[in-house]
């Protein structure tokens, strides 16, 4: 093989010094780039925070780009910077497509922590998306939207005669949401019986206990668990506790537990209370993560209502933490189940405050009967006795209970 000549070196050097030279303006204009849009954006915006070129290998600064555009192309100067930065986040968890992951801005997290407490004006009636349109999924006992005879499942079409298609839950609320006395007209798809129709409803306050006892005979009586949920963890269970003395105080002994409509709530507030029915040391329900790592969360007290014989009423409003108690109870042949088939909810959220108020809730893991079986939304939670109607899902709890030797 003949030696390379000089003339080859020559050509070698000149190729590389190309490749240096295109390959450095290729980055210093990149840089540049990164520098004009971030500089077009400070002279309009003082803009806080740490600015990333990068995240795990995704160009972040495609963020800024579009922003610039916008800033220099969009027709209306009618723009709010904070609107858009809470849009682009918004368009990050509606990338994710999981209908129980959300941003909330400081405003919709006022709101929601503010229902939560079970008192606010409205029709009263929680919302779910589901691909384009927001659908109710539960209707709470004696509201306006149970008086409309509104059902889980229903789908928001218009909301005073405007389009709800793509709007988020929140959007929704925000419009659906008033003064007590003021009315709202909602256009309806019921999927159930496919048919189109509009109703409107008067907004009332909507203030309710959402743990409530009542004795039907002297030996049965009712506990309705609206939501498992309260200001926060420890108010719901101080409410338990008040609501477990009733019971004892009225000597029945049987009892109805009804989360019809029950969307679900705090995870520790419903294990406090299927601690009362379940044996100490028995399994409540397992929590799965990340990875398929299985935590099993257990009994660790004595229960009050350990010898009592249960019926548990549950309807297609039923979701999550109400579906977490019905599953145990099913599992352990505790008592019967009679309604309908549940929403499907089995996985759990978790609220991550911003540093501006504003709130993420983040599906982190999903929870397993005590027995290992996942609840979704293809299998739900199926009553031992299905039956459609409300007087009749009461009747037949209470000729089951009366069945039963005391």
């Amino acid at each position: 093989m003949s030696k390379p000549t000089k003339t080859f070196f020559k050509l070698c050097i000149i190729f590389i010094s190309l490749c240096a030279f295109f390959g450095t303006g290729f980055v210093v204009g990149r840089i540049d780039l990164s520098k004009s849009i971030i500089k077009n954006l400070e002279n309009k915006y003082a803009l806080t925070g740490d600015l990333k070129s990068e995240y795990n290998e995704v160009n972040v600064n495609i963020l800024w780009e579009a922003w610039s555009k916008l800033e220099t192309e969009y027709i209306s100067d009618n723009t709010n910077a904070q609107d858009m930065i809470y849009g682009a986040v918004k368009g990050l968890i509606g990338s994710l497509n999981d209908p129980y992951t959300n941003f909330l801005t400081p405003k919709e997290t006022e709101t929601y922590q503010q229902s939560n407490k079970g008192e606010y004006e409205g029709i009263g009636a929680t919302l779910r998306q589901e691909d384009k349109y927001v659908v109710i999924e539960t209707v709470i006992d004696k509201s306006p939207a149970q008086k409309a005879e509104l059902k889980s499942n229903d789908l928001i079409m218009e909301v005073d005669k405007k389009d709800m298609t793509n709007k988020s839950v929140f959007d929704v609320v925000t419009l659906i949401r008033g003064d007590a006395g003021t009315q709202v007209e909602l256009k309806i798809w019921r999927q159930s019986t496919q048919k189109e129709f509009s109703v409107t409803i008067t907004r009332s306050k909507i203030d309710i206990d959402n743990i409530e006892f009542s004795k039907i005979n002297d030996s049965i009586g009712k506990i309705t668990i609206r939501k498992f949920t309260e200001a926060d963890v420890n108010s719901f269970n101080l409410m338990w506790d008040k609501v477990v003395g009733q019971v004892q105080e009225s000597g029945v002994k049987k009892i109805i537990i009804d989360l019809r409509n029950n969307p679900g709530g705090y995870v520790s507030s419903v294990e406090y209370v299927l601690e009362d029915f379940i044996p100490s040391g028995s399994v409540i329900f397992i929590e799965e993560s990340k990875g398929a790592v299985r935590i099993e969360h257990k009994v660790n007290r004595l229960g009050r209502f350990l010898n009592i014989p249960i019926v548990v009423l549950v309807n297609e409003g039923s979701a999550s933490a109400s579906e977490i108690f019905t599953g145990a109870i099913q599992d352990y042949a505790r008592g019967n189940v009679i309604g309908m088939k549940t929403v499907g909810k089995g996985v759990e959220q978790k609220l991550l405050n911003l540093s501006d108020g504003s709130l993420l809730q983040v599906v982190f893991q999903k929870w397993l009967t005590p027995k290992g079986k996942n609840i979704t939304k293809k299998e739900p939670i199926t009553p031992d006795i299905e039956i459609e109607e409300y007087k009749e899902q009461d009747s037949k709890a209470l000729e089951v209970l009366n069945s039963l030797n005391n």
